[in-house]
């Protein structure tokens, strides 16, 4: 039977399982089949991907392949040279057929909303930009972040705390980031996943959201509604039928930008009272912050 192959670093996690579906919806219409392997993340992960497609590749049922959040450089992408097409969803493509949203600008426009109900110290959880998974998007997303708060003077205020995507991790970064002397009033998470874990370390903590700190992520993962979560809004599963679609030679084009979406819920509010635009010095904590300048 035909298939397509398709790397991914996780199988259990929302976006990725909503990427697949995309392709497998696709897939099944041709009367073909997708192969899904599990690549560990990492440094050395793009290369590990890439020569596992150049195998695949020859195999005579192989239609394609699909690289998910994995980085594809221009050295590695000599190795895919090939008839059949290799798309890469969401990751740097070195010069192969891409799928993906604007990082960058999805991470601009959750700062620039806060930014605009007037919160200033507005903190980055699970973005830095050189992460054991390597993944391009956390950087993008930091140029973002960063982006903004210059663009609104605010760049000495920027705070980018590291976390891993995992829940356990994020929460621990949350909590610690939550109960600290200078605790933001608005997290922008790295992705919705990262953003419940701020949320159920602020419950624990008994700091109310939105009153005591706004949060917002990225995705609109299919509990984000439930939980209120502001957040701005990709459709994983589209971009997987996008790269099927280019697998297929139903469309043409190499790079496949898409659209995404502010969606407010009750997870975001304007700060209650004057936000300081410094963090308090020993000065201000001595004497209960007079030493802090207005806004």
């Amino acid at each position: 039977m035909r298939f397509i192959e398709a790397a991914v670093p996780f199988t259990d996690r929302w976006y990725f399982d909503q990427v697949l579906a995309g392709v497998t919806e696709s897939a099944r219409a041709h009367d073909v089949e997708v192969r899904v392997a599990v690549h560990a993340p990492g440094a050395q992960a793009h290369r590990a991907v890439a020569e596992a497609f150049a195998q695949r590749l020859k195999h005579p049922d192989c239609v394609g392949a699909v690289s998910v959040l994995f980085d594809i450089d221009a050295e590695d992408a000599r190795l895919l040279q090939s008839e059949r097409p290799v798309v890469v969803i969401g990751g740097r493509s070195g010069g192969l057929p891409s799928v993906f949203i604007d990082d960058a600008a999805a991470a601009q426009q959750a700062t620039e909303h806060l930014l605009a109900l007037g919160h200033v110290r507005i903190a980055h959880l699970a973005g830095y930009v050189h992460a054991p998974d390597d993944f391009a998007m956390r950087g993008d997303r930091v140029r973002g972040y960063s982006a903004a708060m210059a663009a609104a003077g605010l760049e000495e205020l920027s705070n980018v705390v590291p976390s891993g995507f995992d829940y356990d991790d994020a929460r621990r970064a949350a909590a610690r980031l939550l109960s600290g002397e200078d605790r933001p009033t608005r997290v922008f998470a790295v992705s919705d996943e990262v953003a419940f874990a701020v949320l159920d370390a602020a419950a624990e903590l008994g700091v109310s959201v939105p009153r005591d700190v706004s949060v917002v992520g990225i995705d609109d993962h299919e509990d984000a509604a439930r939980r209120g979560l502001t957040t701005v809004a990709q459709r994983p599963r589209e971009l997987g039928t996008a790269a099927a679609a280019r697998l297929f030679g139903e469309v043409q084009s190499d790079q496949q930008c898409q659209d995404v979406e502010l969606v407010v819920r009750g997870s975001t509010a304007a700060p209650v009272g004057q936000e300081p635009r410094t963090r308090p010095g020993l000065l201000g904590r001595l004497f209960g912050g007079s030493a802090r300048t207005g806004r």
